[in-house]
């Protein structure tokens, strides 16, 4: 299986790229649903005196020797200058340099039209490109890795389902639809949310109901399976310990991205059997974002007050300089503590090296929550293009979410 790269090149006098200074690159392999990806720019720190739009033939052509990419869709992009994002079309020649052609991307010239054009492989090879140039800022308050994560992994005042979810799970696991609703019944918010979610447009022919167990009849025990467990994870943190980080746009944006993972499995092939598994991946593969907040509610107030309403270089530069590692890296190890399979932690820690399937699928479904649910920290732009069947699921978790506040 093929790997990201990045590659720091010259281009000499000859007009052949080499292993130098002056321009960099990444690439980025194909999935299921992203083409290959390449993005080069002039580098900033060695300015080489040409623009790249003259170094990429020779450029594009030290790469292309060197991936092993035959991929007709291999999207080639260049940054220039002055911050415009254009294609660049190659009409590759034997023994020579390609003849390039730059072109617009379909809705234009910024960093969103070229993430709507490449999507999850576009929005990796920013990140690689720009963490090239950019090193993480430390002061005598910000711990080092290992200090950070530490601290992460023995918190003792981080979210985990409580006692409701454990008795309705146990009556999951039994196919004992009764003993479900009698589970939630003492709990009026989450039986409102219940009742709520049944009365919604689509159960319209089989009228209104205030009952519990017809709830449970109508939307099935697993989606209320799912309901409990974000609401028992949700009712401790209204609030916290960091003032300025919006608890309740955290959990809408979790949310959102457990209901597009399960909305997405039949795209990537994963069986139904795992939906529970999907929703809960996709649930807590921002986890590291709450553990922060936590943890090190200065760190976070200082990411806040930068990202707020920024683009997203500039909150991937923010979070850089600001945490000492990334957030999916936070995430991995709040969650070794529970028992979560070997594939599903590797797909948190984006590591394409478990099954990418799940890999994939959730880099998609944390994507497509940021226009579903956006929440202000992330990356991600708003913008991205949503799938019907993540809308559709994501619409079923609207009336149960008016309820849990």
């Amino acid at each position: 299986m093929m790997e990201p790269r990045t590659f720091e090149l010259t281009v000499d006098s000859d007009g052949n790229a080499s292993a130098g200074q002056g321009v960099l690159a990444a690439y980025v392999p194909a999935s299921d649903h992203s083409p290959p990806v390449s993005l080069l720019a002039c580098d900033p720190r060695h300015e080489p005196g040409k623009s790249i739009n003259e170094l990429a033939p020779a450029v594009m052509a030290y790469m292309r020797a060197r991936i092993d990419e035959d991929s007709p869709h291999w999207r080639w992009t260049i940054i220039d200058s002055i911050g415009r994002f254009n294609q660049a079309v190659p009409k590759w020649r034997t023994g020579a340099h390609p003849d390039v052609a730059f072109e617009r991307f379909p809705r234009g010239l910024t960093i969103d039209a070229f993430f709507s054009a490449t999507g999850a492989g576009g929005e990796a090879a920013m990140e690689m490109l720009s963490a090239m140039v950019e090193t993480p800022r430390t002061s005598d308050q910000t711990p080092s890795e290992r200090e950070f994560l530490e601290a992460v992994e023995v918190h003792g005042n981080l979210p985990a389902p409580g006692s409701i979810f454990q008795k309705v799970d146990a009556a999951v696991a039994d196919g004992d639809a009764r003993l479900i609703a009698s589970a939630i019944q003492p709990d009026p918010a989450l039986s409102m949310a219940l009742i709520s979610s049944a009365n919604a447009a689509r159960f319209a022919a089989a009228g209104k109901t205030a009952s519990v167990p017809q709830a449970v009849i109508r939307l099935g025990t697993g989606f209320v399976r799912r309901v409990v467990f974000v609401a028992e994870m949700m009712e401790r943190y209204q609030q916290g310990a960091c003032p300025t980080f919006d608890y309740r746009q955290f959990w809408m944006n979790s949310i959102a991205s457990g209901a597009s993972m399960k909305a997405l499995m039949p795209s990537y092939d994963i069986p139904e059997k795992f939906a529970d598994d999907a929703f809960t991946i996709g649930l807590v593969a921002g986890i590291g974002w709450l553990a922060i907040a936590e943890t090190f509610p200065g760190l976070m107030t200082a990411y806040v007050a930068r990202c707020r309403g920024a683009d997203p270089i500039t909150k991937s530069r923010a979070q850089r300089e600001i945490f000492p590692c990334a957030i999916r890296s936070v995430s991995e190890r709040y969650l070794e503590r529970y028992s979560f399979p070997r594939t599903v932690l590797q797909a948190i820690a984006g590591n394409t090296g478990g099954d990418r399937r799940w890999y994939d699928c959730l880099a998609q479904a944390m994507r497509v929550a940021q226009p579903l649910a956006p929440f202000d920290c992330i990356a991600v732009p708003t913008t991205i293009p949503v799938p019907d069947a993540c809308r559709e699921e994501w619409d079923r978790w609207k009336s149960a979410l008016c309820v849990l506040r």
